[in-house]
């Protein structure tokens, strides 16, 4: 529960401001894929299952390899009379996810350009962001390091 609390209260809200107000493209950052939606980019963030381990012998230390994957979707768009391609707004938007978590946490990121997509009018990129979150020195001071 540590990691996931770790997700609903640091990982994905400040994720979501920082993308929110960094891109010029107004995405929508959301923990769920909407069913239908016409609100494009939209940006779903979800949390991988996460794997505790044990780092000695008393069981006091815990290590908790964890992922967080995030879609970027976009669609082609008029901005200020200009037309913008949707892979312009995918790569835009990617690039601020991949700074925040390069520039926050130092973690490992893995990113998909061009991700296969069932429908030819939405451009896709995925993220994945894996780590380690690491209890040894208490749960009041953890330490995250690149899985």
């Amino acid at each position: 529960m540590i990691v996931e609390n770790l997700f609903d209260t640091k990982f994905y809200p400040e994720q979501k401001q920082y993308v929110e107000t960094k891109s010029i493209y107004k995405p929508h950052v959301t923990k769920a894929m909407p069913q239908n939606s016409k609100d494009f980019p939209i940006v779903p963030t979800k949390l991988l299952p996460v794997k505790n381990q044990y780092g000695n012998l008393s069981y006091g230390e815990e290590r908790y390899s964890f992922g967080i994957e995030i879609n970027v979707y976009a669609q082609d768009d008029t901005i200020n009379g200009k037309k913008v391609s949707k892979r312009t707004i995918c790569n835009e938007i990617t690039s601020h996810v991949v700074d925040y978590y390069k520039t926050n946490y130092r973690v490992t990121v893995k990113t998909t350009l061009d991700a296969p997509n069932v429908d030819s009018n939405v451009h896709r990129n995925i993220i994945r962001i894996t780590g380690v979150l690491d209890t040894k020195y208490g749960l009041d001071n953890l330490v995250i390091y690149p899985n």
